[in-house]
């Protein structure tokens, strides 16, 4: 993640840490997702590779994601 610098200087006057993204379990399923999409793009691979990285982000408990949000975002993300 790149932080831009006056931010940095901001946090560093203030003698704050610098916040960290917070990485869980719902946003590696949607990595997941993400390159079972570029597999089949690029690599020969599945659909049914994607429809089961799909229904893992929508079925993990964590997960806060629609069917048609995420069917949006990959829309977006990979077939503009």
């Amino acid at each position: 993640m790149d932080i831009p610098d006056t931010i940095l200087e901001y946090y560093e006057e203030k003698n704050r840490d610098i916040p960290k993204p917070k990485v869980n379990e719902v946003s590696k399923l949607i990595h997941q997702l993400d390159c079972a999409i570029i597999d089949q793009l690029n690599r020969d691979g599945t659909q049914e590779a994607i429809d089961k990285a799909f229904e893992a982000v929508l079925s993990h408990p964590e997960s806060t994601w629609t069917a048609e949000v995420l069917s949006y975002r990959i829309r977006q993300l990979h077939y503009h």
